[in-house]
């Protein structure tokens, strides 16, 4: 085998090797980015949204009035008089029922509602209160996760299909080499797989095709030795059986009593069978 071959174990020694650095790379890119972007003070950090609602709860707060003008993008709001009537909403359908629900039961005294990534406050003025929805997370939250999550899957899966693929490119090489011995054609030789294991089969049946070879080259050459000592055989007896069978002609000619002919007759016969079996040999 010129090309060399390397073992199984040591292959998927290899995928295990590629596999776990992708995914620690892959990891190490997730930590730095959620590190420094998500956490960080850039337009990736989660907590920004929240930052703009403090931020302005604060100015409603030392102004002493809501002012929805200034209300941050993103985030909703539904702001009610003392006597309960809707001066100001702002508000996305999705949140809509569960912020609702949060102003009828909150209280000055419980004016704070965490629910997952979901945060519900309640700010009050002398004539009027607000209630506000914002949400915890970073924009494109679930797109970024989902990117990660497929470069996990792609890095778990493009090298197993090279391990597949490899695997059964090898395997087909075995195949075809014992296909071509199964169809008697006893000049193919095996082919590199690439693969110890299967390279060592491959050697082992070379082996044996070798000594079929080898016995059958030997059948083959007793089986010409034979049939030449036969036709030897054959070519010297044909001579002999020319004579006799010439000389019993012509002693058929002269007259003799009945048994002398008989003899002669019979000699002739078995002349005739010896000749046909010699011509039989000598045409083999």
């Amino acid at each position: 085998m010129e090309k060399r071959s390397m073992t199984i174990s040591r292959m998927i020694g290899i995928y295990i090797a590629v596999v776990s650095t992708l995914i620690g790379f892959t990891t190490l890119i997730a930590i730095v980015f959620i590190a420094v972007f998500l956490n960080g003070e850039s337009s990736f950090a989660a907590d920004n949204l929240e930052k703009a609602v403090e931020a302005w709860i604060y100015d409603c707060q030392k102004c002493g009035e809501i002012n929805t003008a200034l209300f941050p993008e993103g985030a909703d709001i539904i702001v009610v008089s003392s006597d309960g009537e809707e001066l100001f909403v702002k508000v996305s359908h999705s949140k809509e029922k569960a912020l609702r629900k949060f102003a009828q039961e909150s209280s000055q005294e419980n004016g704070r509602l965490l629910r997952g990534q979901d945060v519900y406050l309640r700010l009050d003025a002398p004539d009027k209160s607000a209630f506000i929805h914002y949400t915890v997370s970073a924009p494109h939250e679930y797109l970024i996760l989902f990117i990660f999550a497929l470069a996990y899957l792609l890095e778990v899966l493009i090298p197993t299909v090279i391990l597949v693929k490899t695997i059964k490119s090898s395997l087909r090489k075995v195949l075809d080499y014992t296909a071509s011995l199964k169809n008697q054609d006893l000049s193919v030789s095996p082919i590199n797989t690439g693969i110890y294991e299967l390279d060592q089969i491959n050697v082992a049946t070379d082996g044996m095709r070798r000594e079929l070879v080898a016995t059958m080259e030997d059948k083959w050459k007793k089986e010409q030795d034979s049939k030449a000592q036969m036709a030897q055989i054959a070519h010297d007896l044909k001579t002999p059986l020319t004579v006799i069978r010439g000389n019993a002609d012509l002693l058929m000619e002269k007259e003799y009593d009945e048994e002398s002919k008989e003899s002669l007759e019979a000699i002739i016969r078995n002349s005739e069978k010896i000749a046909m079996s010699v011509l039989d040999i000598l045409e083999k």
